[in-house]
């Protein structure tokens, strides 16, 4: 695999890693704590939630663009990540009857099926990266000018008449 090739691939690997974190930044950042009752989520929390949900379309996008047919095996491995762990905060969410919990679970599984819904179809629409092919009349690198080739094929026309009186 080429140096390119694995850094494209890369890239798109981390790009859908990384946007689902989008809904736990605002958690972070404003101190969410307390035990599961008494858990309070910050204000606009409902507003982080979608904007994980654009947040991680956005990402499969990208990462179809950058990795384009390798994209094929890196959204749905790094999505599918997200949406195992979104289940399982739903379950968590429900057995402790955390609606917050709960609902952040179902946007985790719901961005993850959206994005890739949304890039896989663009990946593989985009298919393979376009090599780019010297013309038939540019020269192979390292020569001056285009070789001509002789024609060495002959119709039965073109050849000496003791030729064809031989093969009678």
């Amino acid at each position: 695999m080429s140096r390119s090739r694995y850094i494209r691939r890369s890239a798109a690997i981390l790009l859908t890693l990384a946007a689902p974190l989008v809904s736990i930044s605002g958690a972070l950042t404003t101190g969410l704590n307390g035990t599961s009752p008494a858990v309070r989520f910050p204000p606009g929390y409902g507003v982080t939630l979608a904007a994980t949900v654009a947040a991680t379309t956005l990402a499969a996008v990208l990462a179809a663009l950058i990795a384009r047919r390798d994209a094929l095996v890196a959204i749905p491995v790094s999505l599918g990540i997200w949406a195992i762990t979104g289940a399982s905060v739903v379950a968590a969410g429900i057995q402790l009857r955390h609606t917050g919990l709960t609902d952040w679970g179902w946007i985790l599984v719901t961005a993850s099926v959206i994005g890739a819904a949304v890039g896989m179809p663009l990946a593989a629409r985009l298919g393979r990266p376009q090599r780019t092919r010297r013309p038939m009349t540019m020269p192979e690198p390292g020569q001056t000018a285009p070789q001509q080739q002789e024609k060495t094929t002959t119709s039965i026309r073109q050849r000496p008449a003791a030729v064809t009186e031989r093969g009678r």
